[in-house]
């Protein structure tokens, strides 16, 4: 049976998920249109698909206020490790900063904030903007402003959890392989910010299934 969970990540005191065998990622399907903060968990071949990109080229924005000042180098960062996955087109990048927020207004906004759906051991929360067909249009992600958020490195560290929150944007849910970006628990550290085979192979899969 499909589980439908929250697109997010959640902060952990330890370590608690299994190793597992390699091509443990699961796609995020969804068939509502419009704004959807969830999904089911599907393997690549599922016959009802999983949600995707049309196009190749996805430009993002960070919102200053708060706690994003001094965020853009992270956010760069990891938009860079999915744009690098070989073997797909995905071209995720940078356009700057914005005021925008936690709306549909086809800017694919970072934000950090109170609410919006993430409390208590939520860190982020990724909302997704569907057409008919799975195919998105538009992302936000916003970052739990109750928990310090860290370039250097230290707990809670951003690159991470901005990589692992794009991985979502680019319609991939969780994976159970321990130290991959996509595992969807944060026990600290900089691991998430290096993608490893399970997190390429799933972008790999949307390319090969929706190509861009």
């Amino acid at each position: 049976m499909k589980r439908m969970l929250t697109i997010g990540i959640v902060v952990l005191a330890v370590a608690v998920v299994a190793s597992s065998p390699l091509w443990a990622f699961r796609m995020l399907q969804n068939t509502a249109v419009g704004r959807v903060s969830a999904g089911y968990l599907v393997t690549c071949n599922d016959p009802g698909g999983f949600t995707h990109w049309a196009n190749a080229n996805i430009s993002w924005r960070l919102n200053t206020s708060g706690q994003g000042a001094g965020k853009d180098g992270a956010l760069q960062n990891a938009l860079a490790s999915w744009r690098n996955v070989t073997s797909a087109n995905h071209n995720p990048t940078y356009a700057g900063t914005t005021t925008a927020g936690w709306a549909t207004d086809g800017i694919n906004t970072m934000l950090f904030a109170k609410g919006n759906g993430c409390s208590g051991t939520c860190l982020a929360l990724t909302a997704l903007v569907l057409q008919s067909g799975q195919v998105i249009v538009e992302t936000d992600v916003t970052y739990n402003s109750r928990y310090a958020w860290n370039t250097n490195g230290s707990n809670i560290d951003t690159e991470s959890i901005m990589a692992h929150e794009l991985g979502h944007t680019l319609g991939i849910h969780h994976t159970t392989v321990t130290g991959a970006t996509m595992v969807g628990g944060y026990s600290g550290g900089t691991g998430p910010r290096t993608l490893e085979a399970d997190d390429n192979a799933a972008l790999q899969c949307s390319q090969s299934r929706y190509p861009v």
